[in-house]
């Protein structure tokens, strides 16, 4: 499951960097189009917009993967260092819990715009196509958590912040 995982974090971070690479290049051909030749990309917003959104979604997995998320540490030692583990274990159940929730509900949503045929404003995409990355993102970090909450050796150790 390690080597899933490890897997998974690196076509997720592949898939992040390149939406980034995406979002850069579009604004950068954007502005150099526009200030030196008073011609603009078409739609090129629009595409570095929804490049930055799947870079973000990605990101909250790489950041699930890697323990770099942010965390309130404020109670930490408030309980007995024996409650550690347990309370890491209903911690990960409730955020699997919490994500799962999530992935249905931005289903919902991306089914509800697919089969209303939802357009994105003013270049007429269909926005199911680019909402599609949220109930995958949620989904993602669903299965990372009920796998910490299994089997806790599988959670990466927490990164600290300073």
């Amino acid at each position: 499951m390690k080597r899933f995982f490890h897997l998974l974090y690196r076509v997720e971070a592949t898939l992040a960097a390149t939406a980034y690479v995406i979002v850069v290049l579009a604004m950068l051909i954007d502005i150099i189009g526009r200030e030196f030749f008073d011609l603009s990309l078409m739609h090129s917003s629009k595409v570095a917009l929804f490049s930055a959104i799947v870079a973000g979604m990605l990101g909250l997995g790489l950041a699930t993967s890697s323990g770099t998320h942010i965390r309130p540490r404020i109670t930490d030692h408030l309980l007995p260092e024996g409650w550690k583990i347990p309370l890491q274990r209903l911690g990960d159940a409730i955020s699997a819990g919490v994500f799962l929730f999530a992935g249905y509900i931005s289903f919902e949503l991306v089914r509800s715009s697919y089969e209303i045929g939802f357009l994105v404003p003013v270049v007429d995409w269909p926005l199911w196509w680019f909402q599609s990355i949220m109930p995958y993102a949620f989904c993602s970090n669903a299965l990372r958590h009920v796998s910490f909450a299994l089997s806790p050796a599988l959670k990466p150790a927490e990164k600290d912040a300073g």
